[in-house]
């Protein structure tokens, strides 16, 4: 596989969407370093999957919460 497209509902909880994501990560072949990167729209949160780029990681998920940094501080702070 080379690249999955995931919506979830913007309020999803991070433990609920880490599961997911985990059973998403199987559709891949079991040595590949998945990379998921993460945006947010009004409605959703998009996570993209695909194979990381970077070959020299051994960790069979690496997370890009880059462009979402920001809006999960704010959700932190909402939270607490």
């Amino acid at each position: 596989m080379k690249k999955l497209i995931a919506k979830f509902d913007k309020n999803i909880s991070i433990d609920k969407l880490d599961e997911q994501i985990q059973k998403l990560v199987q559709n891949f072949p079991d040595r590949m370093s998945v990379l998921v990167q993460c945006r947010m729209t009004s409605k959703h949160i998009v996570a993209i999957l695909k194979e990381n780029p970077d070959l020299s990681s051994a960790e069979r998920l690496v997370w890009d919460l880059e462009k979402i940094k920001d809006k999960i501080a704010t959700l932190g702070i909402t939270i607490n």
